[in-house]
């Protein structure tokens, strides 16, 4: 498996571990997914932004807003 593999199952097993966590009563649904939403968007920020398989973004700032909005819009959406 390459590198880029890797990162792709670590996404999936984020949102897994997420869905689990609500298997405590602590912790609801909705907010086990947002938490695994949040590791995956880091996981995907590396892939896209930072070590892309292509030419790397050349406007960081516009990669550090698209990663502001996907979390702002996981905490709207876990409340």
């Amino acid at each position: 498996m390459s590198y880029y593999d890797w990162l792709l199952a670590v996404i999936a097993a984020a949102m897994i571990f997420g869905a689990g966590a609500s298997v405590h009563s602590a912790v609801a649904l909705h907010q086990g997914l947002a938490g695994g939403s949040l590791v995956s968007t880091l996981v995907l920020y590396e892939i896209l932004f930072r070590n892309p398989p292509t030419e790397p973004t050349r406007s960081p700032t516009a990669a550090s807003i698209a990663v502001g909005v996907g979390w702002l819009l996981t905490a709207v959406l876990m409340y």
